[in-house]
């Protein structure tokens, strides 16, 4: 269930009374650290240390996230339902889908400013995967696996057209964010690039707008099912030890053809040598676990979808000067690699 207002929208506001409300056990303090503050993350998120007033209980952790209170970023929400969209996900579809993905203990939104409170389980992870060292190819694997129940889950599902909250690719409200983040966040990006970069691509900021609305409006045709949108490695928590990947930050779920994640993953979580390696072999595999969920799409289809789909790497790309404090070297390396592996996969594929 999400609660209305009034609730606590920044770490400083919380108490042990919301949280012992949330966990159902009485908590007697916490302590809050921040993290994935360098990750291009449009919330606030924080590790909550949870110590209980019954002693004999084990102290625990979860995970608080808040709405990040910048301007640019609640506009973007309130304009798009992200905030609502990842909250919903949660509340109504995630927990009867057969993926890895935590568990939601509680959470409050506020539809007049986009402000929202997740709580949510903390999943240990192996803390040296790096988005922008790039991931491997049996982590690939991992991932895709789950991607494909995922996506083979939801296919054809009646449901999913009855959720006026989650937009297909042609929505409205995804092509105005997509398109005003392109228009706004090329230029800032591109000064980050390299001048050999900068020579490959003559397009402004109006002109990739333009590009990204025609995307979407193309991809949106082909048959679609519930899909992350935003699976990158930073976005993804791999097990201690190797044997698992739990999927997180679900602000952009919508319907979309299943490649279209598929496509964005490859192009953001895996180097450029990577992702031109073993590109077609981790489409094949893709193929081969939709069909061991029951969905069968051919070969073909597949990579028509993944060529179409792959000016959105790059739009997303675009956000991370506008949503993030790019003076942080890990903040401008992020947005220089998303942006590269965006522009050489477009090149691989004769899109630019």
């Amino acid at each position: 269930m999400i609660y209305p207002p009034p609730f606590p929208t920044s770490v400083d506001q919380l108490t042990t009374s919301t949280l012992s409300d949330a966990i159902g056990k009485e908590i007697e303090t916490f302590q809050a650290t921040q993290i994935g503050e360098d990750r291009g993350m449009l919330g606030e998120i924080f590790r909550l240390d949870l110590s209980f007033h019954d002693k004999g209980e084990t102290p625990i952790s979860i995970v608080a996230k808040f709405a990040a209170m910048r301007d640019f970023s609640l506009d973007q929400a309130k304009r798009g339902g992200i905030h609502e969209r990842e909250l919903r996900c949660y509340d109504e579809l995630l927990a009867a889908t057969p993926i890895d993905a935590p568990k939601m203990f509680a959470a409050w939104y506020n539809p007049e400013t986009a402000e929202f409170l997740l709580l949510q389980e903390m999943v240990e992870s192996d803390t040296s995967v790096n988005q922008i060292t790039g991931i491997s190819q049996t982590q690939s694997r991992l991932v895709i696996t789950e991607m494909a129940k995922l996506h083979a889950f939801w296919w054809d599902k009646p449901i999913l057209e009855t959720l006026s909250w989650l937009p297909r690719l042609d929505d409205q409200r995804r092509r105005t964010n997509l398109t005003m983040i392109a228009r706004e966040g090329w230029g800032e990006l591109r000064m980050l690039l390299d001048e050999d970069v900068k020579a490959t691509i003559e397009f402004n900021g109006d002109q990739l707008a333009e590009k990204i609305d025609d995307m979407l409006c193309r991809t949106a045709t082909f048959p679609s099912t519930l899909v992350h949108s935003d699976l990158r490695s930073d976005n993804l928590l791999f097990s201690l030890d190797g044997s698992s990947v739990t999927l997180i930050d679900w602000q952009g779920c919508s319907i979309a053809p299943p490649v279209f994640d598929l496509a964005y993953f490859l192009c953001q979580s895996l180097t450029i040598n990577d992702r031109q390696l073993f590109e077609e072999e981790l489409l094949l595999f893709y193929k081969q676990e939709l069909h061991r969920n029951g969905l069968q799409i051919s070969l073909e289809n597949l990579r028509e979808v993944y060529e179409s789909s792959l000016f959105y790497s790059l739009a997303v790309a675009c956000s991370i000067p506008l949503v993030n404090d790019i003076s942080k070297p890990r903040v401008h390396s992020l947005g220089v690699s998303m942006a590269t592996r965006s522009i050489a996969a477009l090149q691989d594929h004769n899109q630019i």
